[in-house]
């Protein structure tokens, strides 16, 4: 493909040729455009027929998988449901044998949460 500069100085130089060279050259070009099209648009479906056969292979990937959840530990879901004041959810956890001794990073239980919680209510 040429650049600028050499479409410029091809321009001059046309100006100077008969009406039929011009019309030629002109003819040459757009052959030159359309193959240089035809080209872009193949390379573009392929692309197109690639990351469309991906997305079907991770769709299918993904539809054979169980949905995914995300979880924490059990420690975790003690200090938070104490932390949304959450009875029911707190005796279901003891009752399923989580530790109420287990902390946080700041080394705070669920039991120094409800009290922390009940602090700020009153």
């Amino acid at each position: 493909m040429a650049n600028h500069l050499e479409l410029i100085q091809e321009l001059q130089q046309l100006d100077k040729v008969p009406s039929l060279e011009r019309l030629r050259t002109a003819q040459k070009r757009r052959t030159q455009q359309l193959k240089r099209w035809a080209v872009y648009e193949k390379e573009m479906q392929n692309k197109k027929r690639k990351a469309d056969k991906k997305g079907r292979n991770a769709n299918s990937f993904q539809q054979g998988e169980s949905k995914r959840h995300v979880s924490f530990a059990a420690s975790v879901a003690l200090l938070e449901a104490s932390a949304r004041n959450d009875p029911d959810e707190v005796r279901y956890l003891l009752r399923n044998n989580v530790s109420p001794d287990l902390c946080n990073e700041d080394g705070l239980t669920a039991l120094h949460q409800d009290v922390h919680e009940e602090q700020k209510e009153t």
